[in-house]
């Protein structure tokens, strides 16, 4: 999907908008968790302050016809703090030479994006501890009886079919994929997947793998894999204002991967060098931890 450019000063030609595609492609090539969870990334400020409340679904029961009772509806709301305002400086001396060097500045705006997406994914990922259940044993790697320990907890509590996933560190996914049992399925499922280290979807999870699942050092350490419907947890962002000293900037929203960041650049005369910032305003929250489980590895 086209970058939306929200807010846009046009006075310095420095900042190609080719520079925040490129920092949006790798945001959206870096993020796993973020791209699975319950986004919020209205263009609305938050009302009086930095929260966002987050409507929680209502639960309802069915009675029998002919029964005249009703049943109380309570509209409830879980709130998000938009307390996480993260940035990637960047000075470059010769910003002109730079200009004639598109591999730098794709290697500049790749590592921005990759810093981002680390500290957003991070910020997610340490909400593992609010989850309501876990299954698996610290220190040993998951299997597919783990997996189907994980479904059979998330179908105990009702938790919906559908948008259901796992996501699994990179010795879990190397363990799921040499497990001897899944061997048939995976013969038949997909095998071209398989060939390209790339699992299935297994058991009603869609599986995908993240180099920044939680691993708590100890006796053993405890890799902390997540199984999780997309309402249990939420990420709220806000795009940032164009700065009103007129300073150059690109404000964009990311309508595919919910993301917004902004870049800005200064000149400083004396040392003759560019900064470069990009930045972003997020809040991350358990909404739902019900339907959250643990899958200890």
């Amino acid at each position: 999907m086209a970058l939306q450019i929200i807010s846009k000063t046009t006075a310095d030609a420095w900042i190609p908008e080719i520079w925040a595609q490129e920092i949006l492609t790798r945001l959206r090539a870096n993020i796993v968790l973020a791209r699975i969870v319950r986004r919020d990334y209205s263009n609305n400020v938050a009302q009086r302050g930095d929260t966002v409340n987050i409507p929680v679904p209502v639960t309802l029961s069915a009675f029998d016809v002919g029964d005249t009772g009703t049943q109380n509806v309570t509209l409830t709301t879980k709130q998000v703090v938009l307390n996480k305002f993260k940035h990637v400086p960047i000075k470059v001396d010769d910003l002109a030479l730079a200009q004639t060097a598109p591999n730098l500045m794709e290697d500049l705006t790749g590592a921005a994006a990759q810093a981002l997406a680390e500290a957003i994914e991070r910020d997610l990922f340490a909400l593992y501890t609010a989850a309501s259940a876990n299954v698996g044993t610290a220190g040993t790697d998951i299997t597919a009886a783990t997996v189907r320990a994980a479904k059979k907890t998330l179908d105990d509590a009702l938790v919906p079919q559908t948008d259901r996933y796992l996501i699994v560190s990179p010795k879990d996914h190397i363990s799921l994929m040499g497990d001897s049992s899944l061997a048939p399925f995976f013969a038949q499922a997909n095998p071209e997947a398989i060939r390209q280290g790339i699992l299935p979807n297994l058991y009603g999870f869609q599986v995908a793998m993240s180099q920044l699942v939680p691993v708590v050092t100890g006796t053993p350490s405890t890799t902390y894999n997540l199984a999780l419907h997309r309402d249990a947890l939420a990420l709220v962002t806000r795009p940032l204002p164009a700065p009103m000293d007129g300073t150059p900037s690109v404000v964009v929203v990311d309508p595919e991967g919910g993301l917004s960041f902004r870049m800005t650049l200064r000149y400083d005369v004396l040392a003759k060098s560019h900064t470069i910032s990009v930045d972003i305003l997020y809040g991350v929250a358990a909404i739902r931890p019900e339907l959250m489980v643990q899958v200890k590895g």
